[in-house]
């Protein structure tokens, strides 16, 4: 499927229909050959985008792209011509952010250090999935609440919904990051929990 860039429009461009798992080198055939029919209709590629499935990552690495080399080129296989175009390859945001509320939720590791200002003193702190679930027992406690659409699917979720981005994404971003940053500030007296 392609998306436009600057305008809002969508169109599906190829499927394919297979019989099991798709194997590495066929998934890299299937994306040069829609690629070089939408560079010959004058389409401008400017990037790719695909979750973080093993096969998409193993594709991409065959394609040249790495950390260091996040773009791929690429060359029409009917003339042999390439194009001098850099198309980035982005692993899908909203898939990340869903990976990263279910690594908290499943390891519960306190690897992410992240800087906060408190009372106008910068904190070096370590994000783990127990703060989220603290500040939700606070915000139950309270009238008005911090986070009104968080529930406890958010945070708890079971089966299907662990792999639903709308309920990964109010738990993991900013407005949660400030709502525990808001009870940390207001100090000891009015959260025990967060000591």
């Amino acid at each position: 499927m392609f998306h436009g860039l600057c305008k809002r429009w969508k169109q599906p461009v190829a499927y394919y229909l297979i019989h099991g798992s798709t194997k590495d080198e066929m998934l890299v055939n299937f994306l040069m050959e829609v690629l070089d029919a939408c560079l010959n209709a004058g389409l401008e590629i400017v990037a790719t985008v695909c979750d973080m499935g093993a096969k998409n990552v193993k594709a991409l690495k065959l394609l040249g792209v790495s950390e260091k080399t996040p773009f791929l080129m690429f060359h029409d296989q009917e003339t042999a011509a390439i194009f001098d175009q850099e198309t980035a390859a982005i692993f899908d945001p909203l898939h990340h952010l869903k990976c990263t509320r279910n690594l908290f939720l499943k390891h519960n590791v306190a690897n992410v250090e992240c800087e906060i200002s408190v009372n106008g003193e910068q904190l070096t702190g370590t994000a783990k999935w127990d703060d989220i679930l603290k500040l939700c027992v606070v915000e139950k406690r309270n009238v008005y609440r911090l986070l009104p659409k968080v529930t406890e699917r958010h945070i708890k979720p079971s089966g299907q919904d662990a792999m639903k981005v709308s309920l990964a994404a109010p738990v993991i971003n900013s407005t949660v990051a400030a709502a525990i940053s808001t009870l940390v500030t207001l100090g000891k007296d009015d959260c025990t929990e967060f000591e």
